[in-house]
């Protein structure tokens, strides 16, 4: 089985990725996680003060997609030691290229992000999301990071301020 699973840089990302690798996969499952850079549209500015500040955003974006990958690459494999998970960061549109990298990996699946930030998210689909799960050769799944039951996240709560409360007396 050939899975994408399409990651961005938002503050969820991880959980989604932790979701993902939570659940059982056939064996010889191939993952790509991969994140597309959509360039930064400033060609027509003059000044050359411009064009270095927005390569250099670019390149920054570029570089965390790279890290963010790289992480979600990590924790499927460590979660699927018999699976194999691959890297790839592109430029472009996110639409075209996650779709682009579904048929030319052939993939059976694309596992891609909800942001969720409201209910009226629930109902109205991102753009990403959206043209991918119309307009992919293969199954689309919309993955919401797993809720923590109320106890996990007060739970969570409390080891995080435990944590803390260490690193501020050491």
């Amino acid at each position: 089985m050939k899975v994408i699973i399409a990651v961005d840089d938002s503050a969820y990302c991880k959980r989604v990725l932790e979701t993902i690798a939570a659940r059982k996969w056939p064996m010889d499952t191939a993952f790509r996680i991969m994140s597309v850079v959509e360039p930064i549209k400033w060609d027509e500015v003059e000044n050359e003060t411009w064009k270095d500040v927005t390569q250099q955003a670019f390149n920054r974006r570029k570089k965390m997609a790279n890290q963010i990958c790289a992480e979600g690459k990590e924790i499927i494999e460590s979660k699927h030691p018999d699976c194999t998970a691959h890297i790839e960061v592109k430029e472009g549109n996110p639409r075209h290229e996650i779709i682009k990298s579904a048929v030319d990996w052939m993939a059976d699946k694309i596992l891609i992000g909800a942001h969720g930030h409201d209910l009226c998210d629930r109902f109205v689909w991102g753009g990403v999301s959206r043209a991918v799960a119309v307009k992919s050769p293969c199954s689309v799944e919309i993955v919401r990071p797993r809720a923590l039951h109320p106890r996990e996240a007060h739970n969570e709560t409390a080891a995080e301020s435990k944590a803390d409360n260490a690193l501020s007396h050491a």
